[in-house]
């Protein structure tokens, strides 16, 4: 059903215990379903992303682990495509998974596999969305839930995991990638199973985001030209690709929609590899620094997912591009505001990347573009305080009310 492939070999490998590195160049290997054109694609059944169970990594459906997540709603708001200078544009709103975040999917297949895998306990590294999401997973599943995040995570962020049981330890550092390389040697010696949304660490876990390409076939008559996300690590704009490639593979579709992949400007590893031409190697053994932001969602100072992140922007002839607060801001405004969809900062980063790459010209009148919109403005709703106005004040009385007329 799938198999263990070393990227940069391009070999099947099975990974030494403990580790999901290839055991002869030490890249991560990642997961390749076996898929052919008479591989059955569903097109119907439970409204989940559980609907495509058998293009999933889990042995049996016993071990699922699911609240409804996945089958999102495609939004096309028509009039707003015009203003924004393209032919046609959707809105993948990620928003509606039961934790308010596209992290659902990952972390409904990777509690899965632990479950599968006999695990009791889990950690995961995470300045939010994952921490909520595996916290709430770990409850629905019963085990215990342990949440390890850098410094700069905000309180508020980090409510949903403690409400939810989870131990949340907060890490005196900022880099991401210091916390995941401790926090995996803790797993190795107390027997947790590390749920980490980053290929690096858990190849199981991506494969729930690919599930997004899957419903964009079934979603729409013909795939856009171009699909945008926020990029962290980087695992999802790969799973994408991965997910594209499957349902080519399949026969589904003709051609992969060129893929974009935006970051914060304070923390830039995709774009710095696309500008300086680096391999998935280099990138991972050079973290950059991290700046203040406040899309805390998309300050991983390593793109940990690099061997399948850099070829979707690569070989789908897309790009990277880094935006800074104040557009993401805009955009949250801007979609809240012509679509009433609430959506984080780094969620709405790919409606401020739409924004230029419009006025570059690299997009137009002649495209169709898709924004995976991957997380809910409430997870942090003090950065939205700086762009609303404050309420009004109004007196009790009739003359009052008058003025307003």
């Amino acid at each position: 059903m799938f198999d263990f492939v070393c990227p940069a070999c391009e070999k099947k490998r099975v990974p030494p215990p403990g580790t999901w590195k290839c055991p002869e160049c030490g890249a991560p290997t990642i997961i390749r379903m076996d898929v052919a054109p008479s591989t059955p694609f569903p097109t119907s059944g439970e409204a989940s992303l559980w609907r495509y169970f058998d293009l999933l990594p889990i042995g049996e459906r016993g071990h699922v682990v699911s609240q409804g997540e996945g089958w999102t709603p495609l939004v096309e708001p028509t009039s707003w495509a015009g203003d924004l200078g393209v032919g046609r544009l959707f809105l993948k709103n990620e928003t509606m998974n039961p934790t308010g975040a596209f992290k659902d999917r990952q972390v409904s297949v990777g509690i899965s596999k632990a479950i599968e895998s006999g695990a009791r306990a889990v950690a995961v590294v995470s300045s939010g969305n994952v921490a909520a999401s595996a916290a709430s997973y770990s409850a629905a599943a019963g085990i215990q839930c342990a949440v390890f995040t850098p410094s700069n995570a905000p309180d508020e962020r980090l409510l949903q995991p403690r409400v939810f049981g989870a131990d949340v330890y907060r890490v005196n550092t900022l880099s991401s990638s210091r916390v995941l390389e401790l926090v995996s040697g803790l797993c190795a010696r107390k027997g947790w199973h590390l749920l980490s949304s980053a290929g690096l660490y858990n190849p199981f876990q991506v494969e729930g985001a690919k599930t997004i390409a899957y419903e964009l076939a079934e979603q729409t008559d013909e795939l856009p030209d171009w699909v945008i996300v926020p990029v962290g690590g980087g695992g999802l704009l790969g799973a994408l690709w991965r997910g594209f490639g499957e349902l080519r593979r399949m026969g589904r579709c003709e051609r992969i929609p060129r893929l974009v992949g935006v970051q914060s400007d304070q923390c830039t590893p995709l774009v710095n590899a696309m500008t300086n031409d680096m391999t998935p190697a280099q990138v991972i053994a050079n973290p950059v620094s991290v700046g203040d932001t406040i899309a805390g969602a998309l300050a991983d100072d390593i793109l940990f997912d690099a061997y399948t992140a850099l070829p979707a922007v690569r070989d789908t002839g897309g790009a990277a591009l880094a935006v800074t607060d104040e557009e993401m801001l805009a955009a949250e405004g801007l979609l809240a505001a012509r679509t009433g969809i609430f959506a984080e900062p780094a969620s709405a980063a790919p409606i401020a990347a739409l924004t230029r790459l419009v006025r570059d010209g690299v997009m137009g009148v002649s495209d169709s573009v898709c924004c995976v919109v991957t997380g809910s403005g409430f997870k942090d709703a003090r950065a939205a305080e700086g762009i609303v106005e404050c309420p009004k004040t109004v007196e009790p009385d009739e003359a009052a009310f008058r003025e307003l007329e």
